[in-house]
């Protein structure tokens, strides 16, 4: 029975550090500033990466691998 809960906490404690990096997101952040005669104005906007969850074909020119 021991040996059944270490197992069990082991494992536990194993898919907790494989999750650690799943909660990041790609994003690009653009800052830009325009100057005018009334002074400065300075805009940032942070975008979200997006992929389609697809991957791409393995041969992307059409050639058939041999």
């Amino acid at each position: 029975m021991k040996r059944l809960l270490s197992l069990a906490l082991i494992l536990g404690v194993v898919s907790t550090f494989g999750l650690v990096g799943c909660g990041e997101e790609s994003k690009v952040k653009q800052t830009e500033t325009i100057s005018g005669p009334g002074g400065e104005t300075q805009t940032t906007v942070e975008k979200k990466v997006e992929s389609s969850g697809e991957n791409p074909p393995p041969n992307t020119a059409g050639e058939v691998a041999k």
